[in-house]
């Protein structure tokens, strides 16, 4: 497979939104915060269950229109050979310099897109000026994303158990916040 990342302005979100950004999931980590350290423990589940993001903000009043998105790094990996098709996709909020979302389609996954996403994210944060650390927020829910931005160079900084309280969809869930280093 050939792609490219380009960078699009936010008239091209719908594209964005085409990407899905659901998984499987199969374990959860276990979050001990010892004070001293976060440890995550992964714990196999019993029945493993479909997690879909675009589902659950669908219930939401959160939309891209109602959310300024003028100065986000809005990034689209194209298949060349599909005639520019999306398969995948990176939003970095600004002026927080947080990793909003990033998607790779299915059919599409493991094969370097979402690494390459990344970078690009990054590299792009880091021509805005910015100097300290972009932001990653994760869940304890989605092991996947925790291994792989923990094997991007992303250190694990704080957890919040009470973030999802009020959305019943994902109440029981951890807040697990990463950073990754702009200033090397």
């Amino acid at each position: 497979m050939t792609f490219r990342i380009v960078q699009v302005d936010n008239s091209r979100l719908s594209e964005f939104d085409q990407i899905p950004i659901s998984f499987e999931v199969h374990s959860i980590y276990e979050v001990i915060d010892d004070k001293e350290q976060i440890i995550l423990i992964e714990r196999p589940l019993l029945t493993s269950y479909i997690k879909d993001y675009d589902q659950l903000n669908s219930n939401l009043s959160h939309s891209w229109s109602n959310m300024n998105t003028t100065n986000w790094g809005i990034f689209l990996a194209l298949d060349e050979t599909q005639n520019d098709k999306p398969i995948g996709g990176a939003l970095v909020a600004m002026p927080e310099c947080a990793l909003w979302d990033l998607r790779v389609a299915p059919s599409c996954r493991r094969l370097g897109i979402g690494r390459a996403l990344l970078k690009h994210a990054i590299q792009w944060s880091k021509q805005q000026g910015v100097t300290t650390c972009m932001s990653i927020e994760t869940q304890n829910t989605n092991v996947s994303a925790c291994r792989f931005y923990a094997a991007m160079g992303a250190r694990l900084g704080d957890i919040d158990r009470n973030a999802y309280q009020d959305d019943e969809a994902v109440k029981d869930e951890i807040r697990i916040n990463w950073y990754i280093d702009l200033n090397s």
